[in-house]
């Protein structure tokens, strides 16, 4: 009876060595799967969050860059209109260029209006101060013609002036395409949750020429 034990307690050994290794290697292969499949699910939330990354940035984008266009069109235009050594000779010539500006003046606003919904806060006080840059230009233009229409005609606004206001609007110009890069990295989830107090659009009744 005794000699049977050496062959039980073998058989038992032998048993538990061969399983010692299966389990072990069942577990490896389990913790294996479960980290491909985290890897897998964290690869699809990555993909998720691309999309809608680009799905928040595609509109910003685009009205970033209509309201970049449209300034510009309103720069090259005051260059050669305005600020170059060709002042309009004119009053008549002058109105005509001072209601082109405000009519450009007031597309950037819609345009702006469009960005205030759409970008974050950096973004829209960018164009703020680019539309405060414009709007300078724009009085100083009803005061030129005030003073080209007035008996006897008085002097326009110097050259290096115009030049001053003309790089304002250029320098808020860069600052808003630097802030419109950075918004378009960030996760696009900062929004304008309120009314910027300087930034009102131009009224229809704020349209009309001056009756001098």
């Amino acid at each position: 009876m005794n000699s049977a034990w050496p062959a039980v307690i073998g058989s038992i050994s032998g048993g538990v060595l061969v399983g010692i290794p299966a389990l072990i290697g069942a577990y490896w292969t389990k913790q294996s799967h479960k980290a491909q499949l985290e890897a897998q699910v964290e690869q699809i939330r990555l993909q998720i969050r691309a999309q809608g990354l680009e799905q928040r940035r595609e509109p910003r984008s685009h009205h970033y860059a209509e309201f970049v266009n449209g300034i510009d069109v309103l720069l090259e235009y005051l260059h050669d209109h305005w600020l170059g050594t060709r002042m309009p000779a004119d009053a008549d010539e002058l109105a005509e260029v001072r209601e082109e500006v405000r009519r450009q003046e007031r597309e950037l606003h819609r345009t702006w209006s469009r960005v205030a919904v759409e970008g974050t806060i950096s973004v829209v006080n960018a164009g703020v101060e680019a539309l405060d840059a414009i709007g300078e230009i724009t009085k100083c233009l009803g005061s030129d013609l005030r003073g080209r229409r007035a008996d006897p005609p008085e002097d326009v606004t110097p050259r290096l002036t115009r030049r001053e206001l003309w790089d304002a609007v250029d320098n808020a110009h860069a600052t808003f395409i630097t802030a419109a890069r950075r918004s378009l990295q960030d996760d696009g989830v900062r929004r304008v949750r309120r009314t910027v107090p300087n930034a009102s659009p131009i009224r229809a009744e704020d349209t009309h020429d001056d009756p001098t």
